[in-house]
């Protein structure tokens, strides 16, 4: 059962995303077997990492293969990535609003 999940799975990667399982686990490896942003989640449980790609290239579910960013747990591909539409200006602002919080200066005359 366990063996045929995993067969499933690779398919679907393989048919969604254009990568094969071995690309998968050398993604996974050069990512030092953690969630590229949070660097926390491993994925190496019943939950694994997610692949994500530039939308920008293949809007959408789907890839070309080409355009594969890396892998990211659930939580950073849909509640910052996904939530943010992949822009970096608001990544940018996140940033500033984490380094220069703005009720600090409010807080602080």
């Amino acid at each position: 059962m366990q063996a045929r999940r995993e067969r499933d799975r690779s398919a679907r990667i393989e048919r969604t995303y254009g990568i094969s399982e071995a690309q998968y686990q050398a993604i996974y490896r050069a990512q030092g077997g953690v969630c590229a942003i949070c660097r926390r989640a491993k994925g190496n449980g019943r939950v694994r990492l997610s692949v994500d790609h530039d939308h920008t290239c293949c809007p959408g579910s789907t890839s070309c293969g080409k355009c594969v960013r890396g892998l990211l747990c659930k939580p950073c591909n849909r509640n910052v990535l996904g939530h943010l539409r992949d822009e970096v200006q608001a990544l940018m602002r996140a940033i500033d609003y984490l380094t220069t919080p703005p009720a600090q200066a409010v807080l602080n005359t």
